[in-house]
């Protein structure tokens, strides 16, 4: 995990299609990234990497999520240069993303934020705080509307997860 806290310059980074998922989505970052086994990621993505990214196993991210792990929009409410070379400007956090996790369609996910493991994020949410293990959480901002307990809750209800 600690090679994910190790940021690069900011003009080696690169917008990369990986044809492993589709041609539809921007991957920023593929080499801060740890993307687990089976997981699915839908059209029109764009999935940033660049303050590190780690995605669990057994994850859906459909089509049109943003998962941001940079923010250059305080640079300019503080007046200060913009660093093209080394992008000094820019906070970059890392998101984490758990196992067993459905982020749904046209979400935004924002820097720092943690998804626990078993979670189901609903359409057009707005994701800016941790979110636990074991909910669905929906809306913007995005908020728990339902906790599980324990695993068996959750396959009682709807199935075994892997």
């Amino acid at each position: 995990m600690s090679e994910l806290n190790i940021m690069p310059p900011w003009n080696e980074l690169k917008n990369e299609t990986l044809h492993e998922y589709n041609d539809f989505n921007i991957f920023r970052g593929r080499q801060f990234m740890k993307i687990g086994k089976d997981v699915w990621v839908g059209v029109f993505c764009l999935i940033d990497g660049s303050g590190g990214l780690t995605i669990g196993n057994h994850v859906s991210i459909s089509s049109g999520v943003h998962i941001y792990t940079h923010d250059s929009s305080y640079y300019r409410i503080a007046d200060l240069a913009k660093d093209t070379e080394f992008g000094t400007h820019i906070k970059r956090a890392p998101v984490r993303i758990g196992n067993n996790v459905q982020i749904g369609a046209n979400s935004i996910i924002l820097p720092g934020v943690t998804i626990g493991d078993n979670v189901i994020i609903g359409a057009l949410s707005l994701v800016k705080t941790d979110i636990p293990s074991r909910c669905v959480a929906v809306g913007n901002p995005c908020k728990v509307i339902k906790t599980f307990f324990n695993q068996n809750e959750i396959e009682r209800k709807y199935g075994r997860i892997l």
